[in-house]
């Protein structure tokens, strides 16, 4: 009986194979911009200095920059992932360019506050992009390994 139904995966198969496929990559890349999130929001209700903001941006700058092209590099086939990776760089780097640009608002006395609400508001998406990413990288698994998902040996 041949059936011709895609297999089918739980979630946690799938993420342990996604880990070992992918590594923390694209994990450590949403925690870091989540944690960077929360930074931002103590920094904007003065309950910190904009110190710890713009490590954490170096930090996760190079976490989503990491996470991004590892994606991309071994996505190649697939468009969906290379879009998401693609995007969650480019988002990052437009949030960097926001940033500056609010930090800049903020020496200079009455000028534009918008640069700081699309800092904040890119700083969402770029959050967004970063988990769909993770969960697009997480959830494939390539024909070829379906088999060793489910714990079954290939032979090459």
């Amino acid at each position: 009986m041949n059936n011709s139904q895609p297999r089918r995966f739980s979630v946690a198969a799938r993420v342990r194979y996604g880990l070992a496929e992918h590594g923390p990559a694209p994990m450590l890349a949403v925690a870091a911009l989540l944690a960077q999130s929360a930074i931002g929001v103590a920094v904007s209700f003065s309950q910190a200095s904009f110190a710890p903001h713009f490590a954490g941006a170096c930090v996760a700058t190079a976490l989503v920059l990491w996470a991004g092209i590892q994606a991309f590099l071994r996505n190649m086939q697939t468009a969906a992932v290379r879009r998401a990776a693609l995007w969650l760089v480019s988002l990052t780097f437009s949030q960097l360019l926001l940033g500056m640009g609010a930090y800049m608002s903020l020496l200079a006395a009455g000028a534009l506050q918008w640069l700081t609400v699309a800092h904040a508001v890119m700083g969402a998406v770029t959050f967004g992009a970063s988990v769909t990413l993770a969960a697009l990288v997480y959830r494939q698994i390539r024909p070829e390994d379906a088999e060793l998902a489910h714990g079954g040996v290939v032979i090459a």
